[in-house]
């Protein structure tokens, strides 16, 4: 089983490869408040790297910008826009 940190890497890695061909430089967000572990899946968010530094609204991609990461397998994927409403990983846990 994969910690929050190990898990975390791998998402990061995931965002480097999906996104390497977006305009804008994707990165993980680095508060807690958006990192989350329910059920047999940690959860993160991603922005672009200007909006993240900055939290200027000009920079912010649209979307829910979540990866999943499955606790034991590892596997990644960015969440659609209804299992991000239905799961609400940053929500009440």
């Amino acid at each position: 089983m994969y910690t929050m940190e190990q898990a975390e890497r791998i998402a990061a890695e995931y965002i480097r490869e999906t996104t390497a061909n977006w305009d804008n430089k994707a990165v993980m967000f680095p508060d807690d408040e958006y990192k989350a572990q329910k059920g047999e899946f940690f959860y993160f968010a991603f922005q672009s790297a200007e909006y993240v530094a900055t939290r200027d609204d000009k920079y912010l991609c649209y979307g829910p910008c979540q990866v999943s990461v499955h606790s034991v397998t590892g596997e990644c994927r960015l969440l659609s826009v209804q299992e991000s409403l239905a799961i609400d990983p940053f929500g009440a846990r």
